[in-house]
């Protein structure tokens, strides 16, 4: 009976800085993207300088959000696009799937 037994598979350890996403200090690439993109198409249609202060502020929340969890960004896209708004949103304050 001894020789039916399963060995157990050789496993090799999992280097975090693999699965992380490329960041640009420490914000995903995508969302410096999007910062910078944002903060240029205001400044064009505003011209005002007030709005480039808009980039320095979405940079630290998405770096603290990024500290806290470097998937966070990618976390907060699937649960948008997954989890549909339900019509009774309004009237529970959450979303309620039954009557």
């Amino acid at each position: 009976m001894s020789e039916f037994q399963d060995e157990k598979p050789a496993l090799t350890p999992l280097v975090i800085g693999l699965t992380k996403s490329p960041t640009l200090w420490g914000v995903p690439y995508m969302a410096v993207v999007l910062i910078v993109g944002v903060t240029i198409i205001g400044w064009l249609a505003t011209n005002h300088l007030l709005a480039l202060l808009t980039a320095p502020v979405a940079y630290l929340v998405l770096f603290s959000l990024c500290t806290f969890d470097n998937k966070i960004l990618d976390v907060l896209q699937v649960t948008s696009r997954k989890t549909p708004r339900t019509p009774n949103k309004r009237f529970w304050g959450t979303n309620s799937y039954g009557p």
